[in-house]
């Protein structure tokens, strides 16, 4: 909607017939309530009213910036209301507060209309009451009650749609293009407490070619999300870009949800696709993990959360979080609740929670089906279901009986009591490897990795169970194995069973590995190595180890092997270990394995140092 003055405009409206089809109606299901008015680009209101020398008094003692102020124009309106139209003077600009609730089409078409009759009234009632009390504010109560109604609507628009384009149909009467720069801004003076620049989402400006005659620009918000979903206070702007002297007429210019996909469509890719075992519980912070919001002023901490992050923590499942807040104040208030180490790969700051979520699942190298999500807030919740699929997402209420979820019971190991270490050793790594650019070879030498090659003991149990049932990209042979199946397996039999463990200089990966191999007569000669399963951990990938394995087997033996062939199926997860064979000169051979012929030292790693 557009703010019209009372005072009946000098120029006439342009008269405007447009051409059939091209003020169609869109599929919008829901609108913001936007209210556009006449705003100065180079504001310092009021002191710059008695220093400037393009002051130029609204009947409302504002400052004059378009011609005429927005002149209603009905013949070139639409179902919701008489278009806008513009004649810019110098450093006019179209501006509005602004918000990310969507209200249905209907119920914002009703209120644009009670609060447009209800413009004139209240503007003859504030100009006489600015004349009785010299009270200029009486003079503005109409763009006071706009913004008091604004602010109402933002603070709930978490619970509802979430916008997916910005609509702008612009009528050029001109005859040459007009170029404009719509911006969306962080509104600082509004926001409960100043916060630096760093911490707060960045401006966003997109430029908007009107040609002559109408024009409709649906404008994608991926630039956008940033800002309109932080929940913070925000403006957008519009102005001409390359020069003062524009007329056009405004339609539309509003932020909406335009139908893209059914319910059923977005239920059945929300679902969750199955119940495995959670690796990941990323967190929201205010009103999640503490009582209260960070930017307002102090929080506490939830009864029973630290507890919870120590009993995740020993079960090997992982901590992360992902919250709306400045970075600095979120980390600094985790550290205050002695919860900071136990976070990896946080993400703080205004963007999508959805977009957060993806981020900190791809820095872990986890599945989206291994993750859990809490948050108080149902619209965040419901935007991370949308986006992410697999992710099972969780109320704050939830968090009270946690531990005793199914999915997160973990598995109190060795392994598991270190994880969070191991993870952190691994960024650690990371960093290294970046400072050796593109020599990455060099890297794994200086990295000193000592791997262990070895007969299982009954202490490996458990941890041979979470390889066999948790390793999917390393998987080799594909195959699952219950406890039962792998005790008896541990129990006996005529394959050979190793266990694999690595270190570095930067700390122990633990165990990593779990294989099963036998030998058997080469048809020429000599013998065959053949590894019947191989699971190995995905935190070693990259690192040589399954070479390694394979050169210990076929020189380990009392006879060098001739071959090694592994028994190889393929997955839908497991295309990682495909490359690795594929790599080390393996081919499909007439049993259906994968196969090499070998000659001593062949597969020798000169850079890891094997255990004897």
């Amino acid at each position: 909607m557009f703010q019209f003055e009372k005072a009946k405009p000098k120029s006439k409206a342009t008269a405007v017939s447009l051409p059939a089809g091209e003020g169609d109606k869109l599929a919008i299901t829901h609108r913001a309530l936007l209210a556009w008015a006449e705003h100065c680009i180079e504001c310092a209101a009021p002191a710059c009213y008695s220093t400037c020398d393009l002051y130029l008094a609204t009947p409302a003692g504002k400052c004059r910036r378009f011609e005429d102020g927005i002149v209603p124009n009905v013949s070139a309106g639409g179902p919701d209301g008489p278009a806008g139209e513009v004649r810019f003077r110098r450093w006019g600009k179209l501006e509005a507060q602004g918000n990310s609730a969507l209200l249905p089409t209907g119920r914002t078409r009703l209120a644009e209309r009670v609060l447009t009759a209800a413009a004139p009234v209240a503007a003859t009632l504030g100009i006489g009451l600015t004349k009785v009390t010299g009270q200029t504010r009486w003079s503005t109560a109409m763009e006071a009650l706009h913004k008091r109604i604004n602010d109402r609507l933002q603070a709930g628009a978490a619970s509802g749609p979430q916008p997916n384009a910005f609509v702008a149909e612009i009528i050029n009467p001109g005859d040459q293009p007009v170029r404009l720069l719509l911006t969306a801004t962080i509104d600082k003076a509004r926001l409960p407490r100043m916060l630096p620049a760093d911490q707060l989402p960045r401006p966003l400006t997109v430029s908007i070619e009107a040609t002559p005659g109408f024009s409709r620009h649906v404008l994608a918000l991926d630039g956008m999300r940033e800002i309109l979903l932080s929940g913070l206070p925000f403006n957008f702007a519009l102005a001409p870009a390359d020069g003062d002297d524009v007329h056009l007429i405004f339609r539309r210019l509003d932020l909406v949800v335009l139908e893209r996909e059914d319910g059923s469509a977005r239920a059945a890719r929300t679902a969750v696709a199955s119940a495995k075992p959670a690796k990941l519980v990323i967190f929201d912070l205010d009103n999640t993990l503490w009582d209260g919001v960070l930017l307002e002023g102090d929080v506490t901490l939830r009864r029973g959360i630290a507890d919870l992050f120590r009993t995740l923590d020993e079960r090997g499942v992982l901590i992360s979080v992902a919250s709306k807040n400045a970075h600095d104040d979120g980390m600094a208030q985790l550290a205050a609740f002695g919860l900071d180490d136990f976070v990896l790969h946080q993400r703080i700051g205004w963007g999508p929670k959805s977009q957060s979520v993806a981020q900190i699942i791809a820095a872990i190298d986890i599945g989206a089906d291994t993750v859990l999500f809490i948050d108080d807030n149902p619209f965040e919740r419901a935007e991370v279901a949308d986006a992410v699929g697999g992710v099972e997402v969780l109320p704050d209420t939830a968090i009270a009986t946690l531990a005793s979820h199914p999915r997160l019971q973990g598995s109190v190991t060795e392994e598991s009591k270190t994880r969070r270490h191991m993870y952190r050793e691994a960024i650690v790594r990371e960093q290294t490897a970046e400072s050796y650019g593109d020599d990455y070879l060099a890297f794994l030498r200086d990295c000193d990795i000592h791997v262990e090659i070895r007969p299982d003991a009954a202490e490996d149990f458990d941890r041979i169970v979470e390889l066999v049932q948790r390793t999917n990209q390393l998987n080799f042979s594909g195959r699952k194995y219950d406890r039962e199946a792998i005790s008896a397996i541990l129990g006996g039999g005529s394959l050979d069973r190793h266990v694999v463990v690595c270190r570095d200089k930067f700390g122990s990966y633990g165990t990593v590995g779990f294989c099963l191999s036998h030998r058997e007569p080469a048809p020429g000669g000599g013998e065959i190595v053949v590894v019947d399963d191989f699971m190995l951990s995905c935190r070693v990938q990259g690192k040589f180890i399954e070479q390694a394995l394979f050169w210990r087997l076929t020189e380990g033996g009392s006879v060098p092997a001739t071959a090694v062939a592994v028994n190889f199926k393929q997955t839908d997860r497991n295309r990682a270990a495909e490359m690795v064979l594929e790599k080390l000169g393996f081919a499909a051979d007439s049993d259906g394995r994968l196969r090499r012929e070998i000659a001593p030292g062949d597969l020798a790693v000169d850079f890891l140092t094997i255990a004897p």
